[in-house]
């Protein structure tokens, strides 16, 4: 069968638009996922500030003792490690009080305080942490997260330039419990959601932090600290926004955690994707719109397909093997240990399509007994912006009045 080279009509040059801006941003991807390399931060010389670690906790997943013991066992001199949880009868409670009982020299405290400052009940517990912590910096990490021995030397040191205020972990996939759908939620993570993000920040820089992130307590307390987030969904999010909106640097660590995927059926896990998407399309709209550059798949093969053309199959073809090349070169830069498995990833994308789709629709956001709509967290990001606004035009106006 003779093939022409091009076909003309719209959807076939819908398709080959679509096609060349996700080939752009894949060659992007592989160019700044190679150029970063995860591995522990160096702190300048003398730089050991004390810290304290905020772990809230809910619930007693079967990975929980594992996740939080990590953070237990440190290579820093001075540090605290604060659990929160909502009531005394919550499971993970009893887990916190088997690590302070295994580390009985180490600063661990636990605080239970059912008080809610805002509907969002993770920023709300934080809150209440908040209160019992001790020093300057502060870590912030989800009870999900294992991490090794260098992880709060490397998430303190980015904070030995006093312009830093915040300083975000980029995180990876971890598969936990054996089930197919662990293993196929770890690859979207790791291979679409992290090699974006480098692309952001190379790009445009970093206004945003993740599941874990340091933060400095005067950048924290500059925006009304965790009683102001706890109007957020999602509170990390917001954090790094408003931290840089104050004036404060956000920086990306070279340190990296690992997010445990435990999902037992697919279902499970698409339910949970479309949320994550939808959280996208709250914090950057047009983002989230135009990130179909990074799953276009489906859409390729719908536009083109039906008109075959060198051209369009061209397209495709090239598409799948910088998709799978970027699959390799995740591994490399970010040393994971799972295994590769490349003819998954043209499967995985029309997945992680399908979720990005599905979260086009629908306003709303629920997590346990609340409901976050767009138009508040909107609404309260812009408000945050414009408080920095007049923040910045009081100091002008005052420089002015004292020149």
């Amino acid at each position: 069968m003779h093939l022409p080279i091009l076909v003309l009509n719209p959807f076939v040059i819908a398709g080959i638009i679509l096609g060349l801006a996700a080939l752009a941003y894949l060659v992007l991807a592989l160019y700044f996922t190679r150029r970063f390399r995860e591995g522990p931060a160096k702190a300048a010389e003398g730089w050991r500030p004390p810290v304290s670690v905020l772990k809230p906790v809910h619930g007693a997943q079967p990975f929980l003792y594992d996740c939080l013991r990590t953070f237990c066992d440190q290579d820093w001199p001075e540090y605290e490690i604060i659990f929160g949880a909502h009531s005394e009868t919550d499971p993970a409670v009893a887990v916190v009080k088997r690590l302070i009982a295994e580390f009985p020299n180490r600063n661990l405290r636990l605080v239970v305080d059912a008080n809610l400052v805002g509907p969002n009940p993770r920023a709300s517990n934080l809150a209440n942490i908040y209160k019992a912590a001790r020093y300057d910096i502060l870590i912030v990490a989800d009870a999900d997260l294992k991490v090794d021995r260098n992880c709060i030397a490397s998430m303190a040191a980015p904070f030995a330039n006093p312009k830093v205020g915040a300083v975000a972990s980029i995180y990876k996939g971890l598969p936990y419990g054996g089930a197919a759908a662990a293993d196929f939620g770890a690859m979207n993570i790791s291979d679409w959601f992290a090699p974006s993000v480098l692309v952001d920040v190379g790009l445009r820089g970093i206004d945003f932090v993740f599941a874990m992130c340091g933060v400095r307590r005067e950048a924290l307390d500059s925006f009304g600290g965790f009683d102001h987030l706890a109007n957020f969904f999602p509170d990390d999010f917001a954090l790094g926004n408003l931290t840089a909106q104050k004036g404060y640097e956000v920086v990306l660590s070279s340190y990296c955690c690992d997010t445990i995927v435990a999902e037992k059926s697919f279902s499970e896990l698409f339910r949970h994707e479309i949320l994550w998407q939808r959280m996208e399309r709250f914090c950057r709209p047009g983002d989230h719109f135009m990130s179909v550059i990074t799953w276009p798949l489906p859409l390729l093969l719908v536009l083109l397909l039906p008109w075959p053309s060198i051209v369009g199959l061209s397209i495709i073809g090239l598409e799948i093997l910088l998709r799978i090349a970027l699959h390799y070169q995740v591994r490399q830069s970010f040393r994971m240990n799972t295994p590769a498995q490349p003819w998954l990833v043209p499967v995985r994308e029309c997945v992680c399509f399908f979720a990005w789709a599905f979260g086009l629709f629908g306003n709303k956001v629920r997590w346990g007994k609340n409901i976050f709509t767009y138009e508040a967290f909107r609404k309260l990001i812009a408000d945050g912006r414009n408080a920095a606004s007049m923040s910045e035009r009081r100091v002008a106006a005052t420089a002015g009045d004292n020149g």
